[in-house]
Formats: C-alpha cells, structure tokens, sequence
C-alpha cells in the first residue's frame, strides 16, 4: 500500500519523464539552487509568522525542491530520494546513541556535547581516509558552505574558530596572536624588522624596524641621535619602558604597545590619530 509520499515521489518521477513536463526535465541540481534558497526562506518567514498553514504549505513546497533534486540524481544513476532517507536514517540513530544504545543522557547540552563529539569522530575518520590516499584532508572551516549569507558564514567561521582555540575576551589579545601569526607564516625571527597592513587600515610593526624604513613605509621623517629603531623613538615619548597596551600618540600617529618585555618593547599597532577605530 503506497503513501502519500511514495505517491508524491512517484508524480516527480513522472513530471521528469518523457511524457512529462518539460520545464522539470531540463531542470539540474544548478537550476534549481535558487529555489531552494528561496523556498527555505519562505519556511523562516512562516515560522517567524507563527502562521501554521503557511508553515505546511511551505514546508511542502522545500520538499518540492528535495525530491525534485533527488529524482535528478536517479536519473543521472546517482541515487534517489529512499537513499536519500535512508542516509539521514542512519545518521540520527548513530547520533543518539542515548536513545537507540545504552548511553543515557538527561540533560539538553549533554545531548549536544555528544553530537559534536561524534560529528568529529566522523570527521577524523574521513581525515584518515583522506590522508591514505583518496583525497587531501579538510581544514577546520572546509564544512561551512561558501553559499551561506555573508553574516551567517561569519558566524559559522567564528564558532568554528572558537572550537578551535581562537577565542578571546580582550581585543588586545587578537592583536597577540595576529602578531605571533605574522611571525609563524611569514618565519620572521622575534629579532627581524617587519611592517605588515590589516585590511581596516592598521599596521602591525615590530618595535627594532629601522626609522628609514618605518619613514618610507608611512612617508614620515622622523630623525633621533639616540634611537634608530621606531621601538626606540616610541619608549623616548613614554620617557620610560611602557606596559603593554599602553599608547602614545606621536606625528599624527597613535602607537599602542602590543608586546614589550622587560627590557624593550617587542611590537606595535599604528592607527591614524584621526581614524575611528572600533573596539573591535
């Protein structure tokens, strides 16, 4: 006895067939994105609308798009839409183990703490099949979709940032480690002299490049008998060794201590004094 579904599987089938219409045969998984785009978000508004019959009708309309993108990949002797069902079958069994195994678990965030370990279970599985020899192993943002919005993406980029370390309760702290980066990528001793622009504008310096250097880079002349490094310029205007994040402003420019130990100070962050800066 047939279901509704099957019977609705079974009328996509026969919009795609010969005999069917031919704005759905030339349809690909391409051409129809868009629509799957915007159906979702006709699924967002009705639930934003707390409107349940827009709600069915929507969510009618994105399973639309789903089994019309499975029947393309049956047709092209990939899979169909059962496959389709019975992959994310599998998947929630395996991620609740809590319920189809004996692990018991109680409380919501335990739930969710399981899921992501499992998740990265997968994942490192995957990486190690990858890494003998059937492809090249994924990095920690290779899961988020590049077609996401922009300020999802950001989000789901910074969530996945924070899962790996990269977070901090102090924008000076950012600034730490962009410097420790800056070293790492471009292997620059701590001694080296390097001036290196952030995209908002700011530079990044460490404190023993040269006055020259640092006078060409920013179209400046500064000159001093006593220092020749702009590390040494910088102490002069604080009259003594500054503490990190500690600024001073000199020539338009505000320097602000990044790193300094406890006999120079090691790096800078340069802004225009006249550049409005956010806290972050």
């Amino acid at each position: 006895m047939s279901t509704s579904f099957d019977e609705f599987v079974a009328t996509i089938a026969r919009l795609r067939g010969p005999d069917g219409c031919p704005w759905d045969r030339e349809q690909t998984h391409q051409s129809l994105g868009r629509y799957l785009m915007e159906e979702s978000y006709e699924v967002l508004e009705a639930i934003h609308l707390d409107d349940s019959g827009k709600l069915k009708e929507e969510l009618g309309d994105l399973l639309l798009q789903i089994v019309l993108n499975a029947q393309i990949a049956k047709d092209n002797g990939e899979f169909d839409m059962f496959d389709v069902a019975d992959s994310i079958n599998q998947k929630m069994i395996s991620r609740h183990p809590h319920v189809f195994g004996e692990n018991k678990l109680e409380h919501p965030d335990q739930v969710v703490a399981q899921w992501e370990e499992l998740k990265e279970k997968e994942k490192q599985e995957a990486d190690n099949k990858n890494e003998n020899g059937n492809g090249e192993r994924r990095g920690a943002l290779d899961s988020i979709p590049r077609a996401l919005p922009a300020l999802l993406q950001a989000l789901k980029v910074s969530e996945k940032a924070v899962g790996q370390g990269f977070e901090w309760k102090e924008e000076e702290d950012v600034w730490d480690k962009l410097v420790s980066e800056i070293e790492d990528e471009f292997d620059i001793d701590a001694e080296d002299a390097w001036i290196r622009e952030t995209e908002d504008g700011r530079c990044i310096v460490n404190a023993l490049t040269p006055i020259d250097e640092f006078n060409e880079h920013f179209n400046l002349e500064f000159s001093d008998e006593e220092f020749d490094t702009i590390g040494g310029i910088v102490m002069q205007h604080f009259g003594r060794l500054p503490e990190r994040h500690e600024a001073v402003e000199i020539a338009g420019l505000t320097f602000k201590v990044l790193a300094a130990d406890n006999r120079r100070i090691r790096s800078l962050k340069v802004t225009p004094c006249n550049r409005q800066t956010s806290p972050a």
